[in-house]
């Protein structure tokens, strides 16, 4: 699900009122609307016009008086209130854009894993008829793909073969994700079209790496 983080109240009234000094609604030096006044005005409570401004007294765009309230004080403060929140807003977008493309990716990498699973379990139901059988093949010493990621790979572009699982040793790794590293000895279960893809996956993972 795609997060969205929501504006304060307080902050869009900010941002409405610096606004409109900017836009010229508001000149400097004129008094501004009693707190009660305000948050009749924006329909909200007079702790969130507060809020709104101490905000805009800390970055200068108005001061407050005890008894001759609010008054405008910098409209070049007030647009660089604006600027720096927009500033500040790309930022949020763009860390949410981010979160939400981490997201999609799981997501995907969980359906590629699911779908795996389903091949591994339709060729074990196939080779029973002897429609498909899946290969095995062993990572022999200085071969070019020990240390690299199944991500780095690219098995199926390099081979036309589809890697279903990973031996090693007494274990087995089915459907090993794109981080799954390969080590010396493994042996790369993997299915494909036609037996020509033994050749093809032999010579692949029997390449030696320079040294």
């Amino acid at each position: 699900m795609a997060r969205k983080t929501s504006t304060p109240a307080y902050l869009k009234i900010a941002i409405d009122i610096a606004s409109r000094i900017v836009n010229g609604d508001f000149v400097e030096g004129e008094k501004l609307s009693g707190r009660s006044t305000l948050a009749s005005l924006y329909n909200v409570s007079p702790e969130t016009i507060r809020r709104s401004i101490a905000l805009l007294k800390d970055m200068d765009v108005v001061e407050v008086a005890e008894k001759s309230g609010i008054k405008i004080t910098s409209k070049h403060n007030a647009n660089e209130f604006l600027k720096k929140f927009k500033t500040k807003s790309e930022f949020t977008n763009i860390k949410e854009e981010i979160y939400n493309l981490i997201n999609e990716k799981k997501v995907l990498e969980k359906k590629l894993e699911n779908n795996i699973q389903n091949l591994i379990e339709f060729a074990t139901q196939l080779r029973n008829v002897g429609l498909i059988v899946p290969y095995e093949s062993l990572v022999e010493p200085n071969s070019l793909i020990i240390g690299k990621s199944l991500g780095e790979l690219n098995f199926w572009h390099n081979t036309g073969a589809t890697i279903v699982g990973i031996k090693r040793g007494e274990q087995l790794f089915l459907s090993p994700g794109p981080y799954f590293t390969i080590n010396e000895k493994d042996i790369v279960v993997y299915v494909g079209q036609n037996e020509d893809v033994i050749g093809k996956v032999k010579n692949y993972i029997t390449s030696i790496k320079e040294l």
